[in-house]
């Protein structure tokens, strides 16, 4: 349990991709801009954002960035 809190606060648990999402949400861009840039779907990176809310444990896109931010997992 006290590894999973650990990853829970330091964002350890998001993948390289979940984090390049989170990289790209915190620049302002929209899913369709992500999915252009990343070459994937707008349904992946959806599906990447449901994965980064939950691991972040947070409801929306700007609580994601806004945790990511205070936790160092992004840098504007």
């Amino acid at each position: 349990m006290g590894t999973r809190l650990a990853e829970r606060m330091t964002g350890l648990g998001l993948s390289e991709r979940e984090q390049h999402v989170l990289e790209l949400v915190a620049t302002g861009r929209s899913n369709e801009e992500i999915a252009a840039a990343m070459e994937i779907t707008e349904a992946t990176v959806k599906g990447h954002m449901t994965n980064i809310l939950g691991k972040l444990g947070v409801t929306d896109r700007t609580q994601a960035v806004i945790t990511a931010l205070r936790r160092g997992l992004v840098h504007l």
